[in-house]
């Protein structure tokens, strides 16, 4: 069995969520909420530290640049408030330093709070001493100069530079830290989709080992070691051919490269991997890709689920496995 959509019908398919999609658009950046019945009294800060959830570091950028606001005149985050006032936090934000380049990016889903884009294999996510432009990074930043929008760019998680599929950016301070809430209690799940070498022994399981570096691969190898940090990775069997297997991965853990050291270890490298698998001449990449992210939106707490279908050289190494 294979799960829904993994294929995909791309871009144009039909998305449950479109309704949500209208609804969100709509927004402005800023935040504004009603003083509940019991919230009555309390100050503007127990209800921005506790309902609203928000960090000390935020309210600190809201205090240098932002501004609180209660029934339309500035305030004190010490004002007390009765039931029924409106609370407006306007958020402070600070440009990109990333250059913006005119690169074609995959757009699986953007509205005020946050964009998800359909990476492509061989593009690094932002620019480093190797790659110091062409990124996903450079393109999001013209993308948003082209909005008029002057951004940070807030990366909720990382691939490598040769693993395609999804990535959350946040587009301002409060879902960034909403969603890195998520992230840490692991309520946000990313899935991945990767062609193996062999058949597995179980049909499903958990890769619970510790990952460090290895001292090899100019200091970027990572390997299964006792001294490593904590890295825990779910795996289940999708489909079995003669020579591999598809797997369906779930991440636990963040750590670098976990994946593929995870299913080195196992014994079963992902195919292409030239670092933990070696040279494969049926793809020219590690057959890695992230496939679907779920997750409660910052702002409205709908959920969401957003795809990214297998891309074209994965689905030839599956169609010469099935020959």
């Amino acid at each position: 069995m294979t799960p829904d959509g993994w294929l995909g019908a791309g871009r144009d398919g039909q998305r449950p969520w479109k309704n949500e999609i209208r609804q969100v658009l709509q927004m402005e950046p800023d935040l504004d909420v009603e003083v509940l019945p019991h919230e009555h009294g309390l100050m503007i800060k127990e209800i921005i530290f506790g309902r609203l959830g928000l960090s000390r570091g935020l309210v600190r950028r809201i205090r240098r640049g932002g501004q609180v606001s209660l029934n339309g005149k500035p305030a004190f985050i010490t004002q007390r408030v009765q039931a029924g006032d409106r609370i407006r936090i306007t958020f402070s934000d600070e440009p990109t330093l990333i250059q913006p380049q005119p690169i074609q990016l995959d757009i699986v889903y953007e509205d005020q709070s946050l964009v998800a884009i359909n990476k492509p294999a061989h593009m690094a996510v932002h620019p480093t001493a190797t790659y110091p432009d062409s990124t996903l990074a450079n393109g999001l930043a013209y993308h948003w100069q082209c909005q008029g929008l002057a951004r940070k760019i807030r990366l909720l998680h990382r691939l490598d530079r040769d693993t395609s599929g999804l990535i959350l950016v946040a587009k301002e301070p409060y879902a960034y830290q909403q969603l890195v809430k998520q992230l840490r209690n692991r309520s946000l799940k990313r899935t991945y989709l990767a062609i193996v070498n062999g058949r597995l022994e179980n049909q499903q399981g958990v890769i619970d080992q510790p990952i460090g570096l290895s001292g090899q691969g100019h200091g970027l190898k990572r390997a299964v070691m006792a001294e490593g940090k904590p890295a825990r990775t779910y795996y289940r069997v999708l489909a079995e051919y003669k020579h591999g297997s598809l797997l369906e991965l779930e991440l636990a853990t963040g750590r670098t490269h976990q994946i593929r050291v995870h299913l080195a270890w196992m014994g079963h490298p992902i195919v292409g991997d030239q670092m933990y698998a070696g040279l494969n001449s049926a793809i020219y990449r590690q057959a890695l890709h992230a496939w679907r992210l779920r997750f409660n939106h910052p702002r409205t707490n709908q959920p969401m689920e957003l795809k990214a279908p297998l891309p074209e050289d994965m689905r030839t190494v599956l169609k010469a496995y099935q020959q």
